[in-house]
């Protein structure tokens, strides 16, 4: 009869289970940066706040050299705030986060030599000229991936060929990068791998990155090269929501706008016929 010991169960189980919550947060980012002033000094202990669609998402403070850093950070698009009693608060937006990287926002504050008014000053971001990284990747969220010339809504093998060009399909369906073998690839969904192309609903994608070179050491023994697809959390659609509304109330007050001004042209020149018209009767008389 064999033995059952005890202890390799419970160390192969809680190996199983550690494993498991560390492959569900190798999915996330983090925002890091150093905020300075207009001298160019570290600006210690500001609030650095981190917003998604208008929802704060959580903060920080930056130390006594100026730097900060949040994480984790799903992919997503993020805006940061920050705030300090002496400087003008001052905002960076269109800030794009991806899986297993560092996005760095360095902000500048002006000082504040108002009373009375304060001004939040709202940049867009704009990455960094070098590239802090030696993966050869690519990152598109949800909406730039919708308009991708050949991309199929809900098919990864698609998104992954309109995303680049060091990735081909073969007729029995498998993604070759850089020549590679099929099998030799990675499919990662919400931070678990998964062993066969999955087919996921198109409005359920948040973000999908490729690895095409330089894997991450975190996705194990892969030759070829990686998919990570994060889906919509709670929080995504109602940020997806509010900004649909945001978008339609925008389009109507346009739309309102535009038929306002072409009824006033509209009136105008019947004004105008209406004066010539009496003044050409006057003459007439």
């Amino acid at each position: 009869m064999k033995t059952i010991n005890i202890k390799t169960v419970f160390a192969t189980v809680a190996s199983i289970f550690l494993s498991s919550v560390a492959s569900g947060q190798e999915s996330y980012g983090e925002i890091r940066g150093i905020i300075k002033n207009s001298d160019l000094e570290p600006v210690s202990f500001a609030t650095v706040k981190i917003l998604q669609g208008n929802l704060l998402v959580g903060g920080t403070q930056s130390d006594e050299r100026g730097k900060y850093y949040y994480k984790p950070l799903p992919p997503g698009t993020y805006e940061v705030i920050v705030m300090s009693m002496e400087y003008l608060t001052r905002g960076v937006k269109d800030i794009r986060v991806i899986p297993n990287e560092a996005t760095y926002v360095d902000i500048k504050v002006s000082p504040n030599t108002m009373e009375t008014v304060t001004v939040v000053a709202m940049d867009t971001y704009v990455p960094p000229g070098v590239d802090k990284n030696m993966y050869s990747m690519v990152s598109l969220d949800y909406k730039d991936l919708n308009v991708s010339a050949g991309y199929v809504a809900g098919n990864l093998n698609s998104a992954v060929t309109a995303m680049t060009s060091e990735v081909v399909e073969t007729k029995d369906n498998e993604l070759h990068f850089r020549g590679s073998r099929g099998d030799a690839n990675a499919n990662y969904v919400d931070g678990v791998r998964t062993y066969q192309q999955s087919t996921i609903p198109g409005l359920a994608i948040e973000n999908i990155t490729v690895y095409t070179g330089g894997v991450p050491a975190c996705y194990g023994d892969v030759t070829a090269g990686v998919v990570i697809v994060n889906t919509k959390s709670y929080f995504s659609g109602i940020r997806e929501k509010n900004l649909r509304n945001a978008e339609y109330r925008e389009k109507r007050s346009a739309e309102k706008q535009t038929q306002k001004n072409k009824e006033d042209e509209e009136n105008r020149l019947k004004e105008i016929e209406a004066e010539k018209l009496k003044t050409k009767q006057k003459g007439n008389d």
